[in-house]
């Protein structure tokens, strides 16, 4: 049996497709490549767009049965789907490449090639995300912050002719993709789902589920499915200008608005919500709207 793949046709996404087969252990596969909504919208420089954008024209073909699986990158999920036939495993950031130990879900700030890999506050530093351009605003002091869109090849080119002076990525894409760059590492809260791949499949499909089970990392599936509920009660979309992980058993974030943020842990997402609410955290997040 043949089984057909989903996916966006960037060289991360294609990679990922490799990087989940081979964990599997599917020799056998073809891919059907999808330049998704969101992938559109991207080559537009358009920015404030949900990333669920980057993943429904694939789901719709799950749910068409004209693919067997879908993969993702697990931070393009949308916190709640209205796909009800619908089901997912995760495969963690730890456990993706090849035989070694593999977790980061650190952002990382490159620089070009022979420049000394060290912030300065009048750098003009390159991010697409709400989240990145305010924590680079009150943790790196920057004070020129630009929109970059586009793959990462494209962002890296950016950087490369001029355009900014650092750009801010995702270091486990970066490493997946074997890039070598000149970068420093963010120590900055990112989000649970960032460096995780995210595999959907009909749950009609029981060979496909048979397949897949015994891959699944549950209790990545449990911790990010605890911060989804916590944004769920928030309102808050990958748009939103907040920062969730969970760590030891605590759910810890950070919601940021345009002059001040606040800083909370947590034990379940109820306790978060409690805790957004006392720190009037609905204001900050509304001052982006």
């Amino acid at each position: 049996m043949i089984i057909k793949i989903g996916s966006r046709t960037s060289k991360l996404a294609l990679k990922q497709v490799e990087i989940a087969m081979r964990r599997i252990g599917v020799p056998g596969f073809e891919i059907i490549g999808v330049d998704t909504a969101g992938d559109k919208r991207s080559r537009e420089n358009k920015v404030q767009f949900d990333k669920k954008n980057f993943v429904e024209d694939i789901d719709n073909l799950l749910v068409d049965r004209k693919i067997d699986i879908a993969i993702h990158s697990a931070k393009d999920m949308p916190a709640v789907s209205n796909l009800s036939d619908l089901d997912e495993i995760y495969i963690s950031n730890d456990l993706v490449q090849g035989g070694e130990r593999y977790n980061s879900r650190n952002d990382i700030l490159i620089f070009r090639k022979n420049e000394d890999p060290v912030f300065k506050k009048n750098m003009k530093i390159g991010t697409s995300s709400l989240r990145r351009k305010l924590q680079s605003k009150f943790f790196l002091e920057a004070t020129e912050i630009a929109n970059l869109n586009g793959n990462v090849d494209t962002r890296i080119k950016k950087l490369n002719d001029g355009e900014y002076d650092c750009i801010i990525l995702a270091k486990a894409g970066c490493e997946r993709l074997e890039l070598d760059l000149n970068y420093s590492e963010l120590d900055h809260l990112t989000n649970i789902s960032q460096g995780s791949i995210c595999l959907r499949f009909n749950k009609k499909r029981e060979e496909i589920l048979k397949l897949l089970e015994p891959f699944s990392d549950d209790e990545m599936k449990r911790k990010i499915n605890v911060c989804n509920n916590f944004l769920n009660l928030i309102n808050a979309d990958c748009n939103s200008a907040v920062a969730v992980d969970y760590k030891d058993e605590v759910l810890q974030a950070e919601v940021y608005g345009k002059n001040e943020y606040i800083k909370f842990s947590a034990l379940n997402a109820e306790e978060a919500f409690e805790r957004f609410e006392m720190l009037d955290g609905l204001r900050l997040l509304n001052e982006h709207s």
